[in-house]
């Protein structure tokens, strides 16, 4: 600010507002809420009452969340101003998330807070099993286990491929010596199975089929009921960040903050009720 006197910087320097404290304890009294409401004590078991079962704060949210609306004619119907309201609060939480990229480790994997990449909660879709060219693939979870296996239909003992892992891990997969010595289709048609039994599917929802859910310039696409589920998880995230210190203090990070902070309260103004 080479233009102010000392004095005026530091006036406006207080004058930024910093919508991390006001944050946590939005989401403090959230937390009490959920945990108070579900009879949970683990953040998870909370967080899926709010996102799947009958509560206030899906009552009064869930009808904000509505795709696009069409006349007779198929031109689209405006929404009503409490849902574009809202609607533009998510877009500004995904604009910011977009522009500045905050991450989190999840299982020693590092992964971003986005509404492009987001969990959930679907569950490992195990076994697999996939026949080609007298060849059987399968991906199954056994005692603990992962196991990828390519063997003859005919002949089950004439393995191709038999890799186990101890967790599910595709870097690894892609390193087991088996895997190498498979022919490049193989190799490929084993891969798409086994991540299809990954037990941590992070969706992206703008590229899906689902009707369009405009949120300003932002189009999702995606169910009203994938995007309240992503909205609960992306700002979960974002709270995890903060308190285990992985957030960098960043301008750019803070401004996340805002929208996340005025969705809580608007959450929290559907307990108010």
């Amino acid at each position: 600010m080479p233009h102010l006197p000392e004095n005026a910087r530091l006036w406006l320097e207080r004058a930024e507002i910093d919508y991390i404290g006001p944050f946590i304890k939005a989401w403090a009294s959230f937390n009490a809420w959920y945990r108070e409401a579900s009879g949970q004590k683990k953040d998870s078991e909370g967080l899926r009452y709010v996102k799947v079962l009958a509560n206030p704060v899906r009552s009064a949210i869930m009808p904000l969340l509505q795709p696009v609306q069409t006349d007779g004619h198929g031109n689209p119907l405006p929404d009503v101003e409490a849902a574009q309201k809202f609607k533009l609060l998510i877009r500004d939480l995904h604009v910011c998330l977009d522009t500045f990229h905050i991450e989190v480790s999840k299982n020693d994997v590092l992964e971003r807070i986005s509404f492009r990449a987001v969990y959930l909660g679907r569950v490992a879709n195990t076994p697999q099993t996939f026949d080609y060219k007298q060849m059987r693939y399968r991906v199954e979870k056994t005692n603990g286990q992962w196991k990828s296996t390519i063997c003859s239909i005919a002949n089950p003992g004439d393995v191709r491929a038999d890799i186990e892992q101890a967790e599910y891990d595709v870097t690894g997969l892609q390193a087991h010596q088996h895997f190498v010595g498979l022919s490049q289709n193989q190799r490929a048609r084993l891969l798409g199975l086994y991540q299809q039994c990954n037990p941590r599917p992070l969706t992206d929802l703008f590229a899906g089929d689902g009707d369009r859910i405009a949120a300003g310039d932002v189009d999702f696409r995606c169910s009203d009921q994938e995007l309240f589920s992503a909205l609960i998880e992306v700002i979960y995230a974002m709270r995890n960040a903060l308190l285990h210190g992985e957030l960098q203090p960043h301008e750019q990070a803070f401004a996340a903050y805002e929208p996340a902070y005025r969705i809580v309260m608007k959450f929290l103004d559907a307990l108010r009720a």
